[in-house]
């Protein structure tokens, strides 16, 4: 029995150090610091037709109807510490000859049924908070068109520009 064990003791001692062998690797992972928008790919539209106008009076607002409900989804991504803002620009409305129709601060939007601002055809800050989302954050951009009743006719449509800016 003796024997035996001291067989056991003989095979463990020369088996040990196959059986503690370890390698290790240095493992990197470099994520950037991202500051990301994603809308969706749409034109903002107002339908007026003969139910709706001539309003009573004016000036009177007509909610956006394109995109579906007139309300554009905003998602933003953050990553990293500091204060971050999204713009949004409206550009006016201009013909086919590129003459103004009616300027942008006719096109009103609101951020998650807040109030509502005039638009403006340069950058203005519409929403800002501090340090990194969780995952993707959503805002709820509503728009209206307001006609003070001296409006050529026309088909109207506005593409509007999202941005976003980190404070250093």
């Amino acid at each position: 029995m003796n024997r035996r064990i001291r067989s056991i003791l003989l095979l463990a001692v020369m088996w040990a150090p196959l059986a503690c062998a370890q390698a290790t690797w240095y493992v990197q992972a470099v994520i950037p610091e991202v500051i990301s928008v994603r809308t969706p790919t749409t034109t903002i539209g107002f339908e007026l037709n003969l139910q709706n106008y001539p309003p009573p009076a004016f000036p009177a607002r007509y909610p956006a109807t394109q995109p579906e409900g007139g309300v554009l989804p905003v998602q933003v991504f953050v990553n990293q510490p500091g204060v971050w803002s999204l713009l949004l620009e409206i550009p006016d409305l201009l013909d086919e000859s590129g003459n103004r129709l009616i300027p942008s601060d006719q096109i009103l939007f609101r951020v998650n049924d807040g109030p509502w601002i005039r638009g403006s055809s340069a950058p203005q800050e519409f929403y800002t908070d501090v340090g990194a989302t969780e995952g993707w954050k959503e805002l709820r951009l509503e728009f209206a068109l307001e006609l003070k009743g001296d409006e050529p006719p026309g088909s109207y449509a506005v593409n509007v520009v999202v941005s976003a800016i980190r404070e250093p």
